[in-house]
């Protein structure tokens, strides 16, 4: 089974697949590798390198023409895509994309040494630059392509690195792989931490028992199965399983910090 796995900036997917390589037998190709070294080389930040390769779709395709020609070639193997791209392009993968808390995200990358390419003074400088590198690769992506890489629907499973560990990951994505093989997944499953995920009800006004959640400027929000996201925070839990929706919902501060209160916690990253 081939592994198309993207991501947010920060999430850890390449400890995530180096876990896979190791533990799980997978091969990788890595295209964030190639485009930091194209950056560096060029000397300009990976930021300044997105903005070029929006005009340049010639940069895009080299990367793009080698992961169709792999995974044609490789069909059968045990190997991981580790490209933000790879789902449109590899052929027959088991799609999977994770996400991060974007202040986790920063506290990551602050503390990680990826040389003079990837350089921030604060924290709030490193969210607001990842989000911004994030934001800028997914225009051209859409420009370029047509497709929307932040769109869950693309992929079959979502997973969050907020909360839980790298063994972790790898250990779900590895299973939920194998499961995918035997028998396709009949619509995106979601693997979230508790702690990003917003209430939007009172729990004694939600008698559902399944939690559903509606996307939002990239947060998550529950529309129903609030018991089951309480107790999940409650009770530190680092995945809560989930269904997507396309209802509308409005941020509701107060509610938000009720939950806050009831669960002795404070949300990092906030929809205001």
């Amino acid at each position: 089974m081939q592994i198309a796995f993207s991501g947010k900036l920060g999430s850890g997917k390449s400890t995530v697949c180096d876990i896979l390589n190791k533990q799980y037998g997978y091969s990788i190709y890595s295209t964030g590798t190639i485009q930091r070294k194209i950056a560096e080389d060029m000397g300009i930040t990976t930021l300044e390198l997105n903005k070029r390769m929006r005009e340049d779709p010639a940069l895009d395709h080299v990367i793009d023409d080698a992961v169709v020609e792999l995974s044609r070639e490789r069909k059968g193997e045990k190997l991981i895509y580790d490209s933000r791209m790879a789902w449109h392009f590899a052929e027959n993968t088991f799609k999977v994309y994770m996400y991060v808390d974007p202040t986790v995200a920063a506290r990551r990358v602050l503390s990680a040494d990826r040389g003079n390419v990837e350089k921030y003074e604060t924290l709030e400088e490193a969210r607001e630059m990842l989000i911004a590198r994030s934001v800028e690769e997914n225009s051209r992506f859409k420009k370029i392509y047509g497709v929307d890489n932040f769109d869950y629907n693309n992929y079959d499973l979502i997973i969050d690195s907020t909360s839980a560990t790298p063994e972790m990951i790898a250990k779900v994505i590895a299973e939920s792989a194998e499961e995918f093989e035997r028998a396709p997944f009949e619509s995106t499953r979601l693997m979230l931490s508790p702690y990003v995920i917003f209430p939007t009800k009172r729990i004694e006004d939600d008698g559902s028992d399944e939690l559903v959640i509606a996307l939002k400027d990239g947060m998550h929000f529950a529309i129903n199965g609030h018991k089951k996201l309480c107790s999940a925070q409650d009770d530190n839990f680092s995945f809560v399983s989930a269904k997507l929706t396309s209802a509308t919902i409005i941020p509701n501060a107060e509610m938000i910090a009720l939950y806050e209160d009831k669960n002795n916690f404070k949300y990092q990253t906030k929809p205001f």
